[in-house]
């Protein structure tokens, strides 16, 4: 079939009379239903032939399939004609709003808003069955014949995609947005009633980089416009979606009653509260009461997300990964916008999840760039990965940058040792190495006779040295001690205040247990106050804390039954706890 033209009848009965637009995808007709006297329709035509374009028609048609709504256009059928695809839905003679908004002051205040009221009570209909439009926009709201205002083209809905000067800054900085996120459509809504009022798009006649820092700097709602009005259209058009309306339901209120709804919660003020004492808690490394306040706060509320972010954050710093991720996604649900890269890279090292881990930490560290917690995530992932050079020239920028605590020393040293640079076994240590207990330790371990590590075997050497967390190189530096209680098979008590107590049957150990199974280093406590950590040196037969396995390091919180080997001790994580 060749062109298609006015006189043309199609599927038997829809006279062609005139062409009432075109795009990329093809043409939009006008035709009379000739089985309906008086009734026009158009007709939308697929005149390419490409299986995307087929494909983008047929989802429209499947959305339109899914409304009888009086403000959204009504879709009638479709019919296929020689591999052409049509569309048959209602006409609006009244055109586009996009036809009506080219002159400024053309209407009042009263007006737009009422189609814009028209048009919230819409989106909250379809948002309810799971759709967003994504492409709201003058030229796609139309009018009827009795100027009953509709919404349509649904071509791209729940795609994630739209028209550029409409769509909200998170989808142009490639932020994770959700495909039935409804604040997009809002915030598309408040800059096309905004361009109604004004008779102009606030972003037209400026580049991609120069709109972006309109969004961002959010200016452009003018000052001559009604107080009500100023304070509806910020609100919907805040670059911040959790500070924009939440829904076309909320915005659809606000004009209803010609202001922003302010709701303050007594609950989520005292889980705030609440959630802060937890993270002060944190800091002062009060795991149980840290805990204590994080649920405490989301009883009172439990979407709040500072005491989500608390609550991970505690679980985080225990090594308790599946709860803690539990907190952070919960977090991201409530606020998808919350920055945890940190925390999630974190999560993904903890998991061994090391590629994953790299991308979000260096994510974080281009916003965050004086970071050193994240630093020294980003420094282990290398330690992990074998990557030791690139780990001893991240770790030299930070030690030549002074940074808060001594762990990247530490951590340069183990990375340049590994790679095959012995000149760290041989130079003397400086006055704040020989403070560093990680520094003694990973030395020792290294230039001691006999070995606790076959020689020349890496991977052995690397199972007994100790790469310095970040809170330890803080720990350390504060000067506090804590005395471990640790009881040996023979009945002795064994009293133990250094920083790192080493277990095993070699006799330069701290606790020395001379049996088959034992290691010559088989594990250390890594000991702090309120930061008592047990760590397994690659042992052969293992160390167990009250029957669960050690995979790496695991906290200790109170007494515990730990096997050595088939050795039974007890330790107390404070020497004051009664056994």
């Amino acid at each position: 079939m060749g062109a298609i033209s006015i006189g043309d009848r199609l599927d038997g009965k829809y006279l062609v009379t005139r062409e009432l637009g075109s795009g990329g995808f093809g043409e939009v007709l006008l035709a009379n239903d000739e089985a309906i006297p008086d009734r026009q329709v158009a007709i939308k035509v697929l005149t390419r032939q490409l299986a995307g374009d087929q494909s983008n028609l047929l989802w429209e048609m499947r959305m339109l399939a899914q409304f009888n709504h009086p403000h959204v256009v009504a879709f009638y059928h479709h019919f296929s004609d020689e591999n052409r695809l049509y569309l048959v839905m209602e006409f609006c003679p009244g055109g586009s709003l996009d036809d009506r908004v080219t002159v400024p002051s053309v209407y009042p205040e009263q007006q737009v808003f009422a189609w814009g009221l028209d048009l919230c009570d819409t989106l909250a209909f379809v948002h309810g069955k799971g759709i967003v439009h994504h492409d709201i926009k003058p030229q796609n709201i139309l009018f009827a014949g009795d100027e009953t205002i509709k919404l349509g083209d649904f071509g791209v809905a729940n795609r994630n995609i739209g028209t550029r000067p409409y769509l909200p800054p998170e989808m142009l900085l490639g932020e994770r947005v959700s495909r039935i996120d409804p604040r997009v459509d809002v915030y598309a809504l408040g800059l096309t009633l905004l361009e109604s009022l004004t008779g102009r798009h606030p972003f037209e006649n400026l580049t991609p980089d120069e709109a972006m820092q309109a969004r961002i700097k959010h200016d452009f709602v003018p000052p001559d416009l009604s107080r009500w009005v100023q304070e509806v259209l910020l609100k919907a058009t805040h670059p911040t979606p959790e500070l924009r309306f939440q829904t076309a339901t909320d915005f659809g209120d606000a004009i209803r009653g010609r202001h922003v709804p302010y709701v303050f919660d007594g609950h989520r003020i005292k889980a705030d509260a609440l959630a802060k004492k937890a993270e002060a808690a944190i800091a002062r490394r009060k795991w149980k009461t840290a805990e204590r306040f994080a649920s405490y706060a989301l009883e009172l509320s439990p979407d709040c997300v500072a005491a989500l972010l608390a609550a991970g954050r505690c679980q985080l710093l225990i090594r308790h990964i599946d709860r803690a991720s539990e907190y952070f996604s919960k977090a991201l649900s409530v606020s998808p916008r919350t920055p945890v890269q940190k925390e999630l890279g974190w999560i993904s090292l903890e998991q061994g999840r090391l590629p994953t881990s790299i991308s979000l930490l260096t994510d974080h560290l281009q916003r965050n760039a004086s970071d050193y917690e994240a630093y020294n995530l980003l420094l282990k992932c290398f330690y992990l990965t074998d990557r030791f050079e690139a780990g001893e020239s991240l770790a030299r920028t930070l030690v030549n940058e002074k940074p808060p605590n001594d762990c990247f020393r530490n951590n340069q040293i183990l990375c340049r040792l590994l790679n095959g640079d012995c000149a760290p076994a041989l130079e003397k240590l400086s006055s704040s190495e020989e403070a560093n207990p990680f520094v003694v330790y990973n030395r020792t371990v290294l230039t001691e006779t006999p070995s606790a590590w076959k020689y020349p075997d890496p991977a052995a050497l690397k199972s007994k040295f100790l790469f310095e967390e970040y809170r330890f190189g803080t720990a350390s530096q504060a000067g506090r001690k804590n005395t471990l209680a640790i009881y040996t098979p023979d009945g002795a008590r064994h009293e133990c205040a250094k920083p790192i107590v080493t277990i095993g049957s070699l006799s330069v150990n701290d606790i020395i247990l001379k049996s088959r199974g034992v290691s010559r280093r088989h594990c250390v406590i890594v000991n702090y106050p309120d930061d008592v950590w047990l760590y397994d040196l690659g042992s052969t037969v293992g160390t167990a804390i009250d029957g669960q396995g050690v995979v790496g390091r695991m906290f200790l919180d109170g007494v515990h039954e730990v096997a050595v080997g088939k050795v039974c001790i007890r330790v107390a994580a404070s020497n004051n706890l009664l056994i």
